[in-house]
């Protein structure tokens, strides 16, 4: 019961009690609900201050990498001008998968960052330092709000404020590192209390936040918008990020009881000044910092019941696609990362790569805990629920602006795996995007196969949102984009709008380099050993192997980071630029989903992926698990 959970001592009940959202007057000066039109204009001002800051960033890296032919102080000169319009648009996009997304992507932003020797040696130190935003999804979210909270330290320094090796949640005491499922509940009888339902997401959010989160009690006093005072945003230092969102609607299908969503739904985002839409059920958005306060039609509903610290962890938990996936087997709401169970038997030596991220009886075990606990059923506690502060708005369709609460998932579910959708936005003007994809699509590898950046693609395409034309997976497997960088939008032909202002975009999929990555994206622990082998392995990806795959391959990222920025200012591709171009753009030919076989027959190309490591090739996954036994 409620009682018993919270019978803890007066000085627990104080510090556990803050995760309760806290009710206040309403203030007068809050613009409720933004029509989606052009950018926040707290974001607005916060943009043009970073762009200040990137150029000096900038100008450090172009001065390191050595562009040939190219004008570095002229072209410094032009973009310091007209209001920093011209300085290049930088965005980093990590993809759901758990812990692979989380660890992995954390890595490839480790091998961009000029605070570490090796990255400035090998010329692609600098681009961290000159990104604009950061968005992520699912286990892509974790580093995405751990760095800014954090105040954007290192890579290295980060992952000891993880501890990874500590499995979540503790099956012992609550430590400043882990709590256990007492103390995690005892935090959610709070918000019970106060008048609100609590669910899964609030279970899981609370758990992850002893990893990623800075604080005593997992962080518990943290809040969404409060990381746009974190010194490092605040004085524009790092870049800002960006969370993706989806949502169940009301006529979405049910399985075993839970709603799994259809695909080409509505994408939410939630930065620090701001969460809602830009096409879809609606378009429009609402202050991040009083989520939770109950609007209707643009008004509050309770001028003396304003709510402040509402945020939890929808973005990362998909409990109704775990829980269907499992019961059906793996024949229903299967998506990339949420379960191996597929239809397919593993293979031999695979086999520690097939983990279910929450296996049904654990799933049933905390169902039935929360129904007794709070008497919520499965139905209620699947999703995240939030006040739906676009409630009566005539510019929502009928059955969203007559939802009272929005039920709110994990961010991936939505069909886009990848956090593309908020860099994409033409008011966001983002002119290159790094799009790290560790989402493990197919089994039983666990590798990424391009899907993912399809899907992005397509659902651009519906919406007439300028993106690269992306093809299906067979011309990713074909072409080996699954295990080396691909430029895609190089050509303003092949975009959704044949428009040049349409961002470039450098696929990366997880692959192996020098370890094999393609760990379960529901690994309990991770040595500080197989951490490090893991930023090694993202490292050698992003710089192709210290530069012996493609001695040119810093400045080719360059190039790509410059394009769209000399093409506003007139200037041209350099010869070593068009070289560069050539080499890693994607050239529009597709591979048919069929080829041809044997005798003249045909067969389906597969979307499995079956990858070697790069730099040591011939070493097969079970001869390197003999002496990495992670």
């Amino acid at each position: 019961t409620i009682a018993k959970l919270t019978g803890a001592t007066s000085l627990e009940t104080d510090v556990i009690s803050r995760y309760a959202p806290i009710r206040g007057p309403c203030p007068s000066d809050v613009q409720w609900i933004r029509p989606a039109s052009g950018l926040n204009p707290s974001e607005a001002i916060w943009v043009h201050s970073r762009k200040a800051v990137i150029v000096e960033n900038f100008a450090r890296y172009l001065d390191r990498l050595g562009l040939e032919d190219f004008d570095v102080a002229s072209y410094l000169k032009a973009i310091n001008q007209s209001e920093y319009e011209n300085v290049p648009s930088l965005g980093f996009a990590i993809s759901g998968g758990g812990y692979a997304s989380a660890f992995t992507g954390t890595g490839a932003l480790r091998a961009l960052d000029e605070r570490l020797p090796a990255a400035r040696e090998q010329r692609t130190g600098g681009l961290l330092q000159s990104l604009l935003y950061q968005t992520g999804l699912s286990g892509g979210s974790w580093p995405t709000v751990s760095f800014a909270a954090h105040n954007w330290p290192t890579a290295d320094q980060i992952v000891k404020h993880w501890r990874p090796e500590i499995a979540r949640p503790s099956t012992g005491n609550s430590t400043l590192y882990a709590a256990n499922n007492t103390s995690i509940f005892m935090d959610l009888a709070t918000k019970f209390k106060s008048g609100f339902p609590v669910t899964t997401p609030d279970y899981f959010g609370r758990m992850w936040s002893y990893e990623f989160l800075p604080g005593i009690n997992g962080g518990v006093d943290k809040t969404f918008s409060g990381l746009a005072d974190v010194p490092a945003l605040k004085n524009h230092q790092a870049p800002l990020p960006i969370l993706q969102l989806s949502r169940i609607s009301p006529t979405d299908p049910e399985f075993y009881g839970l709603q799994a969503p259809l695909e080409n739904l509505t994408t939410y985002e939630l930065t620090p000044y701001e969460f809602g839409a830009w096409q879809g059920d609606f378009s429009s958005f609402t202050p991040t910092a009083w989520l939770g306060t109950k609007l209707y039609n643009g008004a509050v509903v309770n001028a003396s019941a304003c709510m402040q610290g509402f945020m939890l962890g929808s973005s990362s938990t998909a409990v109704n696609m775990w829980y269907i996936e499992d019961r059906s087997n793996g024949t229903l709401a299967t998506f990339a990362k949420r379960s191996s169970l597929d239809g397919q038997a593993p293979r031999g030596d695979l086999t520690k790569r097939q983990a279910v991220l929450v296996p049904l009886s654990g799933l049933d075990n905390l169902f039935e805990t929360f129904n007794k606990t709070f008497g919520e059923s499965p139905d209620i506690v699947a999703y995240g629920s939030w006040p739906n502060p676009f409630a009566g708005l005539n510019t929502t369709t009928p059955s969203f602006r007559n939802e009272s609460n929005l039920k709110l998932v994990d961010g991936s579910l939505g069909g886009q795996g990848l956090p593309l959708w908020s860099l994409i936005q033409p008011a966001r003007r983002v002119d290159f995007i790094f799009a790290w994809d560790a989402s493990t699509d197919v089994h039983p590898n666990l590798w990424s196969n391009g899907t993912n950046l399809h899907n992005s693609y397509l659902a651009a395409n519906r919406s007439g949102i300028p993106f690269p034309v992306v093809p299906a997976a067979p011309t990713f497997i074909k072409n080996n984009y699954t295990h080396k960088p691909v430029f895609f939008g190089c050509d303003a032909n092949l975009t959704t709008t044949k428009d040049p202002a349409t961002p470039i975009v450098l696929y990366l999929a997880n692959a192996p380099y020098s370890a094999y990555t393609n760990i379960s994206a529901s690994q309990p622990t991770t040595s500080q050993a197989q951490m490090h082998e893991i930023f090694v392995n993202s490292f050698d990806h992003l710089t192709q192997g210290n530069g012996t795959l493609d001695q040119e391959w810093a400045q080719c990222l360059g190039c790509a980071a410059i394009d769209r920025s000399l093409t506003r200012l007139g200037m041209e591709r350099t010869l070593q630029c068009r070289r560069c171009m050539d080499r890693y753009c994607w050239d529009g030919e597709s591979v048919a989903d069929q080829i041809a076989g044997p005798e003249g027959g045909m067969y389906e190309v597969t979307e499995d992926v079956d990858l070697e490591m790069v730099l040591q090739p011939g070493i097969t996954f079970a001869e390197w698990n003999a002496t990495h036994p992670f």
